[in-house]
């Protein structure tokens, strides 16, 4: 871990801190920090810019009522990814009940202001919603293994396997869609030894 990620880390843990006390003030300092990585991570979970836009808010409402329940025995991100993830699950869930009841349904065409966004769509196509969870939090967000296995309720080791198989499924699938292996370098660039 670098200076500055320490840094961050100790800033969030003053916040926070600060926030547990009555400052409300401090939690401003704290949506600073995680709205564009959580924004980035919700969008590409819901495919939709205005439901993700509103899904961070309600992430950051979520994690401000509940701030009493955070402890410092798992990382303040983990424990924030792990809250918008449930949050996203389930308005996949409730999205997955509508169209079922309308049986009909046309995908709008998404927007962002995020050049890479397109890309990495791409990439996470034809995966899993698990498989994109841990690409996501693994190669975007950066997160180690141990606080993706926090959010994901399962063991390091576990999602260190599936993080391996998807890479793997990626690789072969890029390969075989353009005749060479896409993407290799920027899906391996982070070692799993982390």
């Amino acid at each position: 871990m670098d200076k500055s990620t320490r840094n961050n880390t100790a800033d969030i843990e003053l916040w926070i801190r600060l926030v547990k006390e009555g400052n409300k003030d401090a939690y401003h300092h704290v949506i600073e920090f995680y709205q564009l990585p959580l924004y980035r991570y919700v969008y590409h979970l819901l495919h939709n810019r205005e439901e993700a836009e509103d899904a961070v808010q309600d992430v950051f409402l979520q994690v401000f009522r509940n701030m009493d329940k955070y402890s410092r025995q798992i990382s303040f991100t983990s424990w924030l990814y792990k809250i918008a993830y449930h949050h996203c699950l389930n308005i996949i869930r409730k999205r997955k009940g509508l169209l079922s009841r309308l049986h009909l349904f046309q995908r709008e065409a998404v927007t962002t202001d995020y050049d890479s966004s397109m890309r990495v769509d791409e990439m996470l196509r034809g995966l899993s919603l698990e498989e994109k969870q841990i690409m996501l939090l693994r190669v975007v967000e950066e997160l180690t293994f141990e606080e993706i296995s926090l959010i994901l309720d399962c063991k390091a080791a576990t999602v260190r396997k599936r993080y391996e198989r998807t890479r793997v499924k990626m690789q072969r699938n890029y390969a075989h869609e353009e005749g060479k292996s896409i993407g290799k370098e920027s899906w391996t660039s982070i070692t799993p030894e982390r």
